[in-house]
Formats: C-alpha cells, sequence, structure tokens
C-alpha cells in the first residue's frame, strides 16, 4: 500500500483510514473503530497462516507463498474462511447505502480505498457484473473472488477484480 517493498499491518491499517475520510467517519468514532478492528482482524488472520521470523512484515514472496499454499492450492475449509469471509466482509463494508448491492460509485470508493487506479474501475464493474442489472450483488463479489483464485480461465471475470484483467496487459 505505501510502496515500501513488504506487507505491514500499517498497509490495512491505512485502507480502513481512507474508508473513514471518503466515507466522513470521524477518528475516535464507533465506526472508525470498527473499520479499523475489521482491516486490522484481516492482516492478523494473514499472520496466523503465515510463519515467518518478522510478524510486523511480510515480503512479496511470503504474500505470493500465501495465496499459493492456501488459497490456491490449500484445503476448501481455509478458503472458505478466509476467501469467501473476506469477500463478504469487503462486499458490506462498501455497500454503504445498505441496499444489499454495490453501486459503481460504491465500486470507485474500493478503488480509492485501495489505491487501484480509478480508470479501471468502470470496465471491472462491468466485467464482474454478471446478470448486467448495473449492481453488484453479494453472489458476483464472491463468485469474482472465487474465481480469481480458483479458475484456469484467463477470461473469468474475476480476473478483473482488482482494476484490470490479471492475465493481460493492462
Amino acid at each position: 500500500f505505501d510502496g515500501n517493498g513488504t506487507v505491514e499491518q500499517d498497509d490495512f491499517t491505512a485502507i480502513a483510514e481512507n474508508l473513514c475520510v471518503l466515507w466522513g467517519v470521524k477518528e475516535g468514532s464507533a465506526g472508525h473503530e470498527r473499520y479499523i478492528d475489521l482491516f486490522e482482524g484481516a492482516w492478523r488472520q494473514f499472520r496466523e497462516a503465515v510463519d515467518n521470523q518478522d510478524p510486523n512484515h511480510a515480503t512479496l514472496e511470503e504474500w505470493i507463498e500465501f495465496g499459493d499454499l492456501y488459497l490456491v492450492n490449500g484445503s476448501e475449509q481455509f478458503f472458505e474462511k478466509y476467501v469467501t469471509n473476506v469477500a463478504k466482509e469487503i462486499f458490506d463494508t462498501f455497500d454503504s447505502n445498505h441496499d444489499g448491492y454495490i453501486s459503481l460509485d460504491e465500486y470507485i470508493d474500493l478503488f480509492m480505498a485501495y489505491h487501484i487506479q480509478v480508470r479501471f474501475s468502470a470496465k471491472s464493474y462491468t466485467k464482474l457484473d454478471l446478470n448486467n442489472d448495473d449492481l453488484l450483488s453479494k453472489f458476483e463479489l464472491t463468485t469474482a473472488f472465487e474465481g480469481y483464485f480458483k479458475s484456469d480461465d484467463p477470461e473469468a471475470p474475476g480476473n478483473w477484480l482488482f482494476g484490470f484483467n490479471q492475465t493481460r496487459k493492462a
């Protein structure tokens, strides 16, 4: 997140703080603490799964190893616990008006919070909208996460999850 070459708790906290700024959630409020706890909890889940020498940082190699061992080739139970729950939490977080869908504006908030180039958001959103109703359901987002980690199809919609098809040049 901060470009220092490692993944650390501060990266997860920064995403939560970005969301609070985007949505006008005041520092020190119950909502602010909820978002900080949510993203720091995701960091703790990752750290529990990775056994390394430094509990405060993870290298790119460790991040990729985690993805390969636990998400791509790991047990379905861990995948369900980690990926599906994270997808549901992300959905619930970015469905800011709580209507059961993520609108394009809410999806753009996701891009801004994660520092993903916003220019990719509309095309990505269209690719993830499986029923073409101009809304992302929890099912569609969860399906995208599952496809991102599990599909061998280079054209799978999940390859657009983070703004552009990961199998093609941006």
